[in-house]
């Protein structure tokens, strides 16, 4: 006689499959909400949360601008490199990378390593809006942030799109939704490649 499935929430799914999750990484440009919706992801996931920013932050022991200061960009990238490096085969992490960190092909190498990699995206006049409105942004403290802005998003939406798994555009949900979204499809990625 079959045994009757219980029929369980996919809340409670979650909390009883956490041990087989992946590790999620967010990628994307600068105001996309990788940040805010990872912190989220963290708490659906039991994961713990990692910026990279942070990592260098933590690593150097000064700021992102002072690190700018006195690296320069590519000084910031040789750091953000290595903190990446060391991610690689952590388990139960949920990593929101800078902006920048797939313009190096062992970034984008490392972070195919790490787990599934998610580009959250927006419209660019949302991106812009979200990224100016911390001012704590080295890339923009040009005379034409705007421009500045374009040029860089232009540039960097393909690699974006070749590094990704999928790609999950944030501007119509807020960050708990979002959240929620990206887990379901990430979770759908590992069943099909199961």
């Amino acid at each position: 006689m079959p045994v009757a499935r219980k029929m369980i929430s996919a809340d409670a799914w979650l909390c009883e499959s956490r041990g087989m999750l992946p590790n999620f990484v967010l990628i994307g440009f600068m105001g996309c909400g990788k940040s805010s919706v990872g912190r989220r992801l963290s708490s659906l996931t039991g994961h713990r949360f990692v910026d990279t920013d942070e990592l260098v932050v933590k690593a150097e022991g000064r700021s992102i601008p002072q690190i700018f200061a006195a690296c320069g960009e590519e000084g910031f990238r040789e750091i953000e490199q290595r903190v990446l490096g060391d991610l690689v085969g952590v388990a139960g992490v949920v990593l929101s990378t800078g902006g920048g960190a797939i313009l190096r092909e062992a970034n984008r190498e490392a972070l195919k390593k790490i787990g599934i990699v998610v580009w959250l995206d927006s419209e660019p006049s949302t991106l812009f809006e979200r990224a100016i409105r911390s001012g704590k942004r080295p890339l923009l403290q040009t005379p034409n942030p705007r421009e500045t802005f374009d040029q860089l998003l232009s540039a960097r939406r393909p690699t974006y799109e070749s590094v990704a798994d999928f790609r999950f555009d944030s501007s119509l949900v807020d960050q708990e939704e979002a959240a929620r979204k990206v887990l379901e499809q990430a979770m759908r990625l590992q069943s099909r490649r199961a």
